[in-house]
């Protein structure tokens, strides 16, 4: 059983090597370091004079620390040393007698003789005591002065306080002086804001009633420019009666019986039209090139699909018939075919290496020059007394076969197909868009 070195500390007695903190055994360590000074010193000139294969393996770090000041952990070391290793506590006695070291207190605990502890236990209490007052003399200069400072910050404090409180009215003062002009500043401008709000109302009612002025004029326009382009297609269709020497009454509503037919159309025969040509058609059908597959009908999503990829062709699309199909209400207006025009572009991506031409009516007497978009489209306008169907027919006439129309206008249909072109409703680029 290992002998422990007993310490008073605090009124209480306790084991050095025990439970207590970290803190509480380097104490104890430097305080033992303190009145074992003499036998630590032994010990070590015990270390030197050994063979190194002598020294005790848990001491080779204290040996070959030479003759500078131990570290607080290779003074618990060798004191662990000495109290475990009769032996080397032997040759630290003997070196302790060898330096004429007189100290009782480490002859006591190297000696180990019955009641060596007790000295220990005195001269650890002494210690313990001289530490107690020199830090209680310390604590009370410490705390004089931190009286003498405490009094000093009081004093400076209040004189602070006094000079704040002086500095707040100052300012408070000159806060007053400077808001009362910024005061009457505000109030001005909250006048001057409240007018321009005003007048902003004012502005926008007017501007409303303007926007309103404005779509009324669009509509007016749009329903003038519609009835132009009625009239060229009436006159057109009657050209086109009187130069076939056709002998038929005309209907008096020629646009209502176009659609009532092509409903019927829609309802008795759901198959692609371009496959049969009708009776009197300029090509044969043998002439007539399959772009879209037998059972797809013309008038669906699913005919467009079937163009995919299609290299080489034109498609001809009916401008104002497909407007008229998504919006008959803004079919006449520019913005309705810029709109439309820009949507085409993914035909033409859809298309490949293909061109899209849409064509319109125009109102002007001269027509409008044709024009190609950044997509490719070529937008073209009926000049002079043509109108949209008859500028498609004639282009398709000089592309003769390889070209794709695209209308709702059965007449249109059934005279390109006659000339071997494919024809397919409006409505299924409509719904394919």
């Amino acid at each position: 059983m290992v002998v422990g070195v007993i310490v008073v500390s605090f009124g209480s007695v306790r084991l050095w090597q025990d439970s207590a903190t970290s803190q509480e055994r380097m104490n104890t360590i430097r305080q033992l370091r303190t009145i074992l000074e003499s036998a630590i010193d032994a010990a070590r000139a015990a270390l030197r004079r050994m063979d190194d294969d002598d020294v005790p393996a848990r001491l080779r770090p204290v040996a070959k620390r030479g003759d500078g000041r131990l570290p607080v952990p290779l003074v618990k070391v060798l004191l662990r040393g000495l109290d475990e290793d009769e032996w080397f506590r032997s040759k630290a006695l003997e070196a302790f007698d060898h330096s004429g070291f007189v100290d009782p207190v480490s002859r006591a605990y190297l000696e180990r003789k019955p009641g060596w502890w007790i000295t220990v236990v005195e001269a650890a209490a002494i210690a313990e005591g001289a530490d107690a007052a020199d830090r209680v003399q310390r604590l009370d200069k410490e705390l004089d002065a931190l009286r003498e400072r405490a009094a000093a910050g009081r004093a400076k404090l209040k004189g602070l306080k006094q000079e704040r409180d002086a500095a707040a009215a100052a300012s408070r003062a000159s806060i007053e002086d400077r808001l009362q002009p910024l005061r009457a500043a505000a109030s001005t401008a909250r006048n001057e804001r409240d007018r321009a709000l005003d007048q902003i109302d004012s502005l926008r009612s007017a501007l409303e009633t303007a926007n309103a002025d404005r779509m009324e004029a669009e509509r007016t326009a749009a329903a003038l420019s519609e009835g132009i382009r009625s009239a060229r297609r009436s006159a057109a269709q009657l050209r086109r009666s009187v130069e076939s020497g056709g002998s038929e009454s005309i209907p008096k509503e020629p646009m209502d019986v176009a659609r009532w037919l092509d409903r019927v159309a829609a309802t008795l025969t759901p198959y692609r039209e371009a496959d049969t040509a009708p009776e009197g058609a300029e090509v044969g059908v043998d002439d007539v090139e399959v772009l879209v597959p037998f059972g797809v009908a013309p008038d669906s999503a699913d005919a467009i699909d079937a163009l995919a990829g299609l290299n080489g062709r034109t498609v001809l699309v009916d401008g104002h018939n497909l407007l008229g199909v998504l919006d008959s209400s803004t079919m006449a207006t520019g913005r309705a075919r810029r709109e439309l025009t820009a949507s085409l572009g993914k035909l033409v991506r859809h298309l490949g290496d293909s061109t899209v031409e849409i064509v319109f009516d125009s109102d002007l007497e001269e027509g409008r020059p044709k024009s190609v978009t950044e997509t490719g489209i070529v937008v073209r306008f009926a000049p002079g007394d043509l109108i949209a169907d008859d500028v498609i027919v004639g282009r398709v006439e000089s592309l003769r076969r390889g070209a794709v129309v695209i209308s709702d206008d059965r007449e249109v249909r059934e005279r390109c197909a006659r000339l071997g072109a494919t024809a397919l409703w409006a409505r299924a680029l409509a719904a394919w868009l």
